[in-house]
């Protein structure tokens, strides 16, 4: 399991943004609508809902991330409340939510269909769910299977269910909703990632990113030192800018409304 709390997640969390906008624009968040932002980091989704004049509610299993998250709130005079919680035991009240955000974040339960469930029943009839989930496409996509690979050969078993790279699979997304008969709409979206080369991203994720920082912790020191090779080649692959690095990742924009 992921420890979303190690390393320093709000970094990601901000190249994130774009996509957060797009899913608060999906959602059509009006003025007095309720809205929960789940696994929601450093609360990109739920800020960008008050500041259309919702209420908002983040919940994610790291506090330190919810910290951060009330530090923003508090700093933009946000009205949004923070809460330590599972995406598959999400601590608010049957159809409490017009409206159910998760930027990359419900795609990491395990196992989802839980997780899912917990979505439709914390919205509202009338309301609508919307979530971001990566596809198997492009260079990160690539490097984020390095590791992934390399977990599941250490521990066999210990990335049980659908990789999150699955939720970008409209027939798997398709299957979780029409489980509560609802078919959800499903757009294909781009984000593009930055740096200086493939190797500064691929270090930035190393000494960074907490899912990497978690697999340092199971893989041991060697192991994971032996994990920067495959993930610079992954991202050179596919690397759009001979002069620094470029990748354009794709993911699937998913609303689905519940009656």
């Amino acid at each position: 399991m992921i420890d979303w709390g190690i390393g320093e997640y709000e970094l990601t969390a901000a190249q994130l943004a774009p996509a957060a906008e797009r899913a608060v624009a999906a959602a059509a968040i009006a003025p007095g609508d309720r809205v929960l932002d789940v696994a929601c980091g450093t609360g990109n989704g739920a800020l960008l809902a008050a500041a259309a004049g919702a209420t908002t509610t983040g919940v994610d299993s790291a506090a330190r991330l919810l910290e951060v998250a009330a530090e923003r709130a508090a700093a933009a005079g946000a009205d949004a409340s923070w809460l330590v919680g599972e995406a598959a035991a999400l601590p608010v009240a049957d159809a409490s939510f017009d409206a159910v955000l998760s930027v990359f974040g419900v795609i990491f339960a395990r196992p989802p269909a839980p997780a899912v469930a917990e979505l439709v029943r914390a919205t509202a009839p009338g309301g609508r769910i919307v979530l971001t989930s990566w596809t198997a496409e492009g260079s990160v996509a690539a490097a984020g299977r390095v590791v992934h690979e390399a977990m599941a050969a250490a521990a066999p078993g210990i990335a049980s269910g659908p990789a999150p790279r699955d939720w970008g699979d409209p027939a798997v997304v398709r299957e979780l909703f029409g489980a509560h008969g609802i078919e959800p709409a499903i757009e294909p979206v781009e984000l593009a990632f930055e740096a200086a080369s493939p190797e500064a991203f691929a270090d930035d994720w190393l000494d960074r990113h907490p899912m990497w920082l978690t697999a340092r912790d199971e893989l041991g020191a060697e192991r994971y030192a032996a994990l920067r090779a495959p993930l610079i080649d992954a991202l050179r692959a596919g690397n759009e800018d001979p002069d620094g690095f470029r990748a354009t990742s794709r993911y699937l924009l998913v609303r689905a409304d519940v009656g």
